[in-house]
């Protein structure tokens, strides 16, 4: 376990990881709160992104690249579910106990490594998934031939691989280092993604306004329609992404420059948004997409079915 120490304001600190011990400190209740919450919502993450996964994989006519991003989301969510939620259950044991300067550390340290694994995986896909949809706008008849299964995989593969570098970073203690990294993707992707939608919006409009002939824009709108729910789903995941990750990030970034303005709270409520996110999720996945939900329907009577024989 690494700790070291600094006198700050003529009190000494004791530091966990690049964590000041003090911010590790919460109220009993509040502990027990965040144990039945990180119980319930790993529980719901793992059924519902489970239950996701199995469906598009199963389901052939759900193949497709956009649905291969998606189920690049719910496997993150999964990995969240699988590892993430029970790990800070189980910090929040250890400070029941009153052991936060000792086997809680390492915990903590375990539960920053995925978040930082986990959270630019997140990123990069939904800035991939933005991308998608613009390429879809754009390319036309094209976009089936530039756009594969096999290709959003392979991105995929590499986003997953490179993240890996974040916590490696991390587990250094370089600290700096990682300041700059988060910053720079949380920078990067922000700027793809508002480039992204902002050309998206100028190609419908001029679209719109070049129909013409009153055959060709009826089939122009059937068209159009499709593609701005699509589009419009995309939009409402990278929201909900972005309202319960960005608290995190922030959060991330303060302690990577050792901004001593958190407390508890304030780390406890990012965490949760996290959480709760992963076990949403799913559940916007199935409401902005029929045929996701008809399929999830018919995987669930498969296996009820499977369970009675």
């Amino acid at each position: 376990m690494e700790e070291n120490s600094e006198v700050i304001n003529g009190s000494q600190v004791l530091w966990c990881f690049g964590v000041p011990t003090n911010l590790l400190v919460e109220d009993p209740t509040n502990s027990i709160i965040l144990i039945v919450f990180n119980t319930l919502t790993s529980v719901t993450a793992l059924l519902g992104n489970f239950m996701v996964l199995i469906t598009l994989w199963r389901t052939p006519s759900l193949h497709s690249p956009s649905n291969t991003l998606l189920c690049g989301l719910a496997l993150s969510d999964l990995c969240i579910g699988f590892l993430s939620g029970p790990i800070n259950a189980g910090f929040n044991i250890m400070r029941l106990r009153n052991s936060v300067h000792l086997k809680s550390c390492a915990l903590m340290h375990t539960i920053i490594l995925f978040t930082t694994y986990l959270t630019p995986i997140t990123l990069c896909t939904l800035t991939a998934m933005s991308i998608d949809r613009y390429l879809a706008l754009h390319l036309h008849l094209r976009y089936e031939q530039v756009v594969t299964e096999r290709k959003t995989t392979g991105l995929l593969i590499l986003v997953w691989f490179f993240s890996g570098l974040y916590p490696l970073i991390s587990s250094l203690d370089e600290k700096p280092v990682t300041s700059s990294l988060i910053a720079s993707t949380i920078a990067i992707c922000l700027l793809a993604v508002s480039f992204t939608w902002v050309k998206i919006y100028q190609v419908v409009r001029r679209h719109q306004a070049q129909i013409q002939d009153q055959m060709n824009a009826q089939a122009q709108q059937f068209n159009m329609a499709k593609f701005k729910k699509s589009a419009v789903n995309a939009l409402f995941i990278l929201l909900l992404h972005l309202v319960c990750f960005l608290p995190l990030l922030v959060a991330k970034i303060a302690l990577a420059v050792r901004v001593n303005l958190l407390n508890v709270r304030i780390l406890n409520f990012t965490y949760i948004l996290v959480f709760l996110n992963s076990s949403l999720n799913p559940l916007v996945y199935c409401w902005r997409q029929r045929d996701l939900r008809a399929a999830v329907k018919e995987t669930v009577k498969k296996l009820c079915c499977c369970r009675k024989r």
